[in-house]
């Protein structure tokens, strides 16, 4: 190697080492700063948006709201045979659900029947939507 790179390198490598050396030093005196500590109670707020499940992903609570505080996918309006109509929470149209022979509905108190649901009750629903805009489904979900 050439004098000039030797010297060049060395100059680098004593930089480095230098500047490592220092920083830890420099960091190391800094004082943390403390916490700042309220003089008075904060103001009790509402939640922003929806509340979240409690419950481990695909596990249905044993109690309370099954649909975790989204109020689900809709409310039924009207009831049928083997059907029902919600206004959809999310547009506010209406929807006819049709229930296949092996649907299951799930309360906070276990499996219902058809005959369970009511007018008022919100609901969630797992299935597959029509071309003509009715949804069919399998699992019916009622929220509290």
């Amino acid at each position: 190697m050439s004098k000039k790179l030797c010297l060049v390198l060395s100059v680098l490598l004593t930089a480095i080492m230098l500047l490592a050396a220092c920083a830890p030093a420099a960091t190391a005196t800094t004082a943390p700063e403390a916490p700042v500590q309220p003089t008075t109670a904060p103001a009790a707020t509402a939640p922003e948006g929806p509340v979240q499940p409690t419950t481990a992903p695909g596990e249905i609570p044993q109690s309370g709201d099954l649909c975790g505080g989204t109020g689900g996918i809709g409310q039924i309006v009207s009831m049928g045979n083997n059907e029902f109509t919600i206004k959809r929470n999310d547009n506010g149209s209406d929807q006819v659900v049709h229930l296949t022979a092996q649907a299951t509905i799930k309360t906070s108190a276990g499996s219902a029947s058809l005959s369970d649901l009511k007018i008022g009750y919100r609901v969630t629903l797992v299935g597959s939507p029509k071309p003509d805009g009715s949804f069919t489904a399998y699992t019916v979900v009622v929220c509290n």
